[in-house]
């Protein structure tokens, strides 16, 4: 009987192990392709890193198809597909993440990226404030929800909520960036000044930041500091310097008054961009300026040609040619201007002092009755229809007879 007992455990834990040598297989099988997959992910990571998108993508797919929980193969995948824009892909990527990792902040900041590219502003503003919440000391989700705010069109908002966070952004060049752009839009050119400096001293090669930081000098008013700036980005840069670069030069010199220097600025530009009629127009004030009438008719009309509807370039070109002692070619060009721009009062002051040149001081007096009547507190207007109407007054006062009363 004993010997029964014996044989009888011997067969169960035969039998035993015959059930469990499939289960040791797939635990094995299972641990091989994990390796398997770990491997490929590495291989797939190196590839991320050296740019080479759709060789890592490959890779990540193939680890993915040998063990798919493999949370951070998914990720990097998910980041694959971002860099090459497939936004909704890399969401529903991110989405199975979201099952592992529920409270990764990276996880729900990439999501929030994918919403923003996709244009799904308001969800994507939550998903960052979600991901800076979780991890607040990084400071990138709370800048892109800024400049989600700012797709938005809630620029003052946007400023007051990165400048909330600008004390924790000691290091962080692309904060300040941000904060002196958004004070730039809302013409808070003081903090914008400040605030690019500081983006400046972070990153001193960084040349988008001097060029801002010029603009932010030039605008505060601060026009030395704003050459500096400038000059120092003409030597640096020699002929790949930006148009605007050498408009600003010019723009800061003249309100210097620099005039000689802004006029070869404006020079300058010109070669670069010929058909800029902004430009022209520029380089024509500032003849105007040096009171160089022939240079300054030349560079009006050219800037004319080009756009035809430029209020300055007229201005200009009528104020040359009348103080060129040519009224009635001024006229000419003023009246038809009028007919494009009927609002400006200024316009309308400079056609009646052209038409006062020319001997046509009933127009003249018209000219300025209707400037007044567009802008009656408007301090030249009434000042010319003062003269004017004195003027008539003593030329009726001065014909023959002029005492006499007149019969009945």
């Amino acid at each position: 009987m004993k010997k029964l007992s014996v044989i009888a455990i011997a067969l169960g834990v035969l039998a035993g192990c015959q059930t469990s040598v499939p289960e040791a297989k797939i635990e094995a099988y299972k641990r091989w392709y994990q390796t398997r997959a770990q491997i490929l992910y590495g291989i797939g990571r190196e590839h991320y890193k050296a740019g080479q998108l759709d060789r890592a993508g490959k890779k990540l797919q193939e680890a993915l198809a040998l063990d798919e929980d493999h949370a951070a193969c998914r990720l990097l995948l998910a980041k694959v597909y971002i860099e090459q824009g497939h936004y909704a892909v890399a969401a529903a990527e991110l989405e199975r993440v979201r099952k592992h990792f529920c409270r990764n902040p990276e996880v729900i900041y990439l999501l929030g990226v994918t919403q923003e590219k996709q244009g799904h502003l308001k969800e994507a503003l939550a998903t960052y404030r979600r991901a800076h919440a979780l991890k607040t000391s990084d400071l990138a989700p709370a800048v892109a929800a800024a400049e989600v705010l700012v797709g938005l069109g809630r620029f003052r908002e946007a400023q007051l909520y990165i400048e909330s966070y600008l004390s924790l952004a000691q290091n962080d060049a692309g904060a300040f960036e941000l904060a002196g752009r958004l004070a730039m839009m809302t013409e808070d050119y003081e903090k914008a000044a400040s605030h690019y400096e500081r983006a400046q001293d972070l990153a001193t090669e960084n040349t988008h930041y001097q060029h801002e930081l010029a603009r932010a000098y030039f605008y505060v008013g601060k026009y030395q500091e704003a050459l500096k700036r400038l000059k120092a980005l003409v030597k640096a840069e020699g002929d790949k310097t930006p148009v605007w670069v050498y408009t600003l030069l010019g723009d800061s010199y003249l309100s210097l008054g620099w005039l000689g220097n802004a006029r070869n600025a404006y020079r300058s530009a010109i070669e670069r961009e010929p058909t800029d009629a902004g430009l022209w127009a520029n380089l024509a004030k500032a003849a105007l300026a040096l009171r160089e009438e022939s240079r300054a008719i030349l560079a009006a009309r050219e800037s004319l040609r080009l756009d035809e509807t430029r209020l300055d370039a007229v201005l200009v070109l009528g104020y040359a040619l009348l103080r060129n002692r040519q009224a009635r070619q001024a006229v000419d060009v003023l009246e038809q201007a009028v007919q494009g721009h009927p609002e400006s009062v200024t316009l309308r002051c400079l056609l009646g002092r052209s038409y006062t040149a020319a001997g046509q001081t009933a127009k003249a007096r018209r000219c300025y009755f209707a400037a007044v009547r567009l802008e009656p507190e408007n301090p030249l207007a009434r000042e010319l229809l003062a003269q004017a109407s004195i003027r008539r007054l003593s030329e009726t006062n001065d014909y023959p007879g002029a005492g006499q009363k007149r019969r009945p």
